[in-house]
């Protein structure tokens, strides 16, 4: 793709979509969490996120964002917080970027080391980042060594299980078959995203539970999130995050800031971006995955179905 660093061949192993084509995905991905939070950070974390990043004498207090993706995050923070240096991360980085003076992109993989800050960082945020990683503990002890005393970690990612309600999880339908043996309650799109997990999200950790883990933290902040992906909420928050019929999408010419058109094509990059790894495995012929993602649309345009996420918290002990 025009205007972005490739990443390094070696670096490619450690994430499984593929990094110079995720470009759009994250940044619909960024606006989605916008409007889950109302804003950029949840609510509950933005007293904890201000003290940390006030004025300050010596150094100014340092953000790292690892996996920055699209930069949005980081690009926002920088504006919301001149006084703080920002560093984003990433295999790919887009030199299109527009941030301010405060805001710099480093292309690296986290795996080869979380670059330092001079007396630690106020903040390392990685979000849909520890899923990836082979090792995720290694990355959060790592990470933990480069947090000032009192700094955060944020962390954010997936659930393996896509909900049929807000009460359990709907059962999936794995793999490809006979459409007519499907469970009429299960999911084409939870057997896609438990292939997914099998195969590109093998080492995955919850975030809580690796903040948990690791001494020196302290977890200080959970909430699981509950994403609709169509429009069967009456509440209107939850309708502007869920998906929309594959009619409004062809008819709407490009992503918007609206929640469900935005939301639905963020599934729909997943599912497209995911297309080759899923083939390298020799499970599908492209047939099958074509047939599979039909059946996918069609459903988020037909059944209620959530994606759960967890944010999580942990501040270094001093």
């Amino acid at each position: 793709m025009d205007n972005l660093l490739q990443a390094k061949p070696e670096a490619q192993g450690t994430y499984q979509l593929p990094a110079d084509k995720e470009r759009e995905r994250l940044s619909l991905q960024d606006q989605v969490w916008k409007i889950l939070f109302g804003g950029l950070n949840p609510p509950e974390l933005h007293e904890a996120i201000n003290t940390r990043l006030a004025v300050r004498d010596g150094p100014p207090p340092a953000v790292l964002d690892v996996g920055c993706g699209s930069g949005g995050w980081a690009t926002e923070m920088g504006n919301f917080y001149p006084q703080a240096h920002i560093l984003g991360v990433d295999l790919v980085i887009d030199q299109t970027l527009n941030a301010p003076s405060n805001v710099q992109f480093k292309q690296l993989d986290i795996t080869q080391g979380v670059p330092p800050a001079s007396g630690g960082y106020a903040i390392i945020h990685a979000r849909v980042v520890t899923g990836h990683l082979k090792d995720p503990a290694a990355f959060i002890r790592a990470a933990h060594a480069k947090l000032a005393p009192g700094g955060l970690m944020i962390l954010a990612d997936g659930y393996k299980s896509l909900w049929g309600d807000k009460t359990e999880p709907v059962p999936l339908i794995p793999g490809i078959h006979d459409p007519k043996d499907a469970l009429p309650t299960g999911s084409w799109w939870a057997g896609w995203v438990d292939f997914w997990w099998k195969t590109g999200y093998t080492h995955y950790r919850r975030v809580a539970s690796l903040i948990n883990e690791q001494p020196g933290l302290s977890l200080m902040f959970q909430q699981r999130y509950l994403i609709p992906v169509h429009e069967l909420d009456d509440d209107k928050a939850q309708k502007r995050l869920g998906a929309v019929s594959k009619s409004n999408i062809l008819v709407c010419p490009a992503p918007s800031s609206d929640g469900p058109l935005m939301y639905f094509m963020f599934l729909q990059k997943f599912c497209y971006n995911s297309v080759d790894s899923f083939l390298a495995t020799g499970q599908f012929t492209r047939t099958q995955i074509d047939e599979w993602l039909k059946l996918i649309e069609n459903e988020l345009e037909t059944k209620r179905l959530y994606t759960p996420w967890e944010v999580a918290c942990g501040v270094k002990l001093s």
